[in-house]
């Protein structure tokens, strides 16, 4: 039986030792029972409103108006909506999920609203976790954390795992284009002009909090090497939990699966779209997974 109920028309979680709070961009699937208040991210395409979730049903749409040019702006959760989600949560402790602080406001946000809570309650409940990661990264984390917490682990035991999964997951992914990568401001548009220009697929990875460049390459099938080469290079041989994510590019995130599985050993994997929050930054066609390393149901180490 799920452990959320609906009530009202949201979700609320029945009672657990800890329970976790992530923001709609972890790259969470459409039928994933699991158990986690979700926080929304809403994005404005071509000024109406579009509110990510983590349900996936509505991603292909957005996609599609994203191909056709129209144009988009993001903003970080107001610390009342993390407020709300934290209410929701009927456990002695929650774990707070998010991306790296020096990325976004959702870090900050979310203390603000731990401390609010707190002072309602007069009881501190929340930690929050700048987990040095993100999209396909951060979903694994949260998919871990959710796990732990429907084994009733407690706070402790929940934050210590999660830690240790915040310093071992690496996520890996190629774009298709700079073009909106340079509309946020993350690559002068000059830059991505010039790629643009010579067909240029940039892989990159996230680790520890910093991206780095992994490889340039001209088509889809030199990007899915290149990642399949960096899966074979940086995972060491052990057991992993993967999840390969994609901007609406189902067919090439096929053939990066089926790569991995031939690359190193897959204790377990999905592969789930890609958030819009994160899509509207990378663009369409972008492709990738995230790793975990695991023995049986354990975090290596």
């Amino acid at each position: 039986m799920s452990t959320a109920t609906r009530h009202s028309g949201r979700h609320t979680l029945t009672a657990r030792p800890c329970a976790i709070v992530v923001d709609g961009g972890a790259a969470l699937a459409e039928d994933l029972d699991h158990g986690l208040a979700v926080v929304p991210q809403r994005i404005l395409i071509d000024g109406e409103e579009f509110v990510d979730d983590g349900r996936t049903g509505a991603y292909a749409s957005f996609y599609r108006r994203l191909r056709k040019g129209h144009t988009t702006s993001t903003s970080t959760p107001a610390p009342g909506e993390y407020l709300d989600a934290f209410r929701r949560c009927d456990s002695d402790a929650i774990v707070c999920l998010t991306i790296p602080a020096i990325w976004s406001g959702m870090f900050d946000a979310a203390t603000l609203a731990a401390s609010m809570l707190a002072g309602e309650e007069g009881r501190r409940r929340v930690t929050v976790l700048d987990t040095g990661t993100a999209a396909g990264g951060l979903g694994l984390v949260a998919r871990l954390a959710a796990d732990l917490s429907a084994a009733g682990r407690t706070s402790d035991e929940v934050l210590s795992a999660v830690q240790r999964a915040c310093g071992e997951v690496r996520t890996y992914g190629a774009l298709s284009t700079l073009t909106y990568v340079a509309r946020s401001g993350r690559v002068p548009a000059l830059i991505a002009g010039i790629s643009n220009s010579l067909h240029v697929r940039p892989v990159f990875r996230l680790f520890g909090g910093e991206t780095g460049r992994v490889a340039l390459t001209r088509t889809t099938s030199g990007a899915v090497s290149a990642l399949q080469r960096a899966a074979v290079e940086h995972l060491n041989g052990h057991p992993q939990w993967l999840l390969v994510f994609h901007a609406d590019a189902e067919a090439d995130a096929a053939t990066l699966r089926d790569g991995l599985a031939s690359a190193t050993t897959v204790a377990r994997s999905e592969t789930v779209p890609l958030s819009p929050i994160a899509g509207a930054h990378t663009g369409p066609g972008t492709i990738g997974f995230a790793a975990l390393p695991l023995r049986g149901s354990t975090i290596q180490g």
